[in-house]
């Protein structure tokens, strides 16, 4: 529909023209690789990492009227968006008995996007390029023997972002989040307990609504019933009133807060009954 030769002006001050000379062919190009080593009888080691390479997207080019005060957009083809990944995954057991665990993940990205965008004081649109970098490691360490499970976590999160625009802000940001996670089934009932608390901080944002700590807290107790045939289980999430689900997005036109408005606190029960059915098995022959 971008190829066709059309005008719509029913919006009178914006105005949306066809561009027949947009490429008609999109290509994304990924070349990737992994690399695992289980030769350890207890470790695990993997690293992989992907290249991803977008030719002829399509962007919206704007230009404005000052006289008449009229915007027309006006699709156009960018070449040379392109990300890089990679990441590394650990895993490791600290005992013979495999009752501690220890998992770390790693993973770095760098992504060069190209949008048009029309600055304040300017009539016509410039294709800009945005380059953020983003670096991550999450890890935990466990305890599992029989019916107890603990079991503490850690989480951080690191983007910089660079744009081409004289405006333009540099971003320092981090996110990061630790807490601790149990669960115990009591012999005998089989009636399992289980709570975790973990702490969301925020910091280097532009607003200081989202430089936050939210400390959100979750319990929850199942019962299984008729041979663990039924299962009757009750959660409370986010006890404490503290959950704030935020993301934030850098794209080649600056930077764009996205608001995830999530389920608040809650109570929830649940009703679980498992069941198997088989076929019936048949004499028939088949020909």
């Amino acid at each position: 529909m971008n190829q066709i030769d059309f005008r719509d002006n029913a919006t009178p001050l914006v105005v949306r023209i066809g561009n027949p000379n947009l490429k008609p062919w999109f290509a994304e190009t990924s070349i990737s690789t992994e690399y695992k080593d289980t030769r350890a009888p207890r470790h695990n080691y993997t690293l992989s990492a992907r290249y991803s390479y977008v030719h002829n997207n399509v962007s919206q080019s704007v230009s404005f009227n000052p006289s008449t005060g009229v915007y027309t957009y006006r699709p156009e083809n960018i070449h040379g968006t392109y990300d890089v990944k990679a990441r590394a995954d650990i895993f490791y057991t600290l005992d013979a008995g495999r009752l501690w665990t220890v998992e770390n993940n790693f993973d770095g990205n760098f992504t060069h996007w190209l949008d048009h965008i029309m600055l304040e004081g300017e009539t016509n649109s410039n294709l800009n390029a945005v380059n953020t970098l983003t670096l991550h490691d999450g890890a935990y360490i466990q305890y599992n023997k029989g019916g107890l499970n603990v079991r503490v976590t850690g989480d951080i999160r690191w983007r910089h972002s660079e744009g081409k625009m004289y405006n333009f802000e540099t971003l320092n940001a981090t996110d990061f989040q630790y807490g601790l996670f149990v669960r115990y089934t009591i012999p005998v009932l089989n009636t399992t307990v289980s709570a975790d608390g973990n702490m969301y901080s925020r910091r280097g944002y532009g607003s200081s609504e989202l430089n936050t700590d939210d400390f959100v807290l979750n319990v929850s107790i199942s019962q299984p019933l008729f041979k663990s045939k039924l299962i009757a289980r009750i959660e409370a999430f986010d006890i404490l009133h503290q959950l704030s689900s935020t993301q934030y997005e850098v794209n080649a036109q600056g930077r764009t807060e996205t608001w995830c408005r999530s389920l608040p606190h809650y109570v929830m029960a649940h009703i679980i009954y498992h069941f198997n059915k088989n076929p019936r098995k048949s004499n028939r022959k088949h020909e």
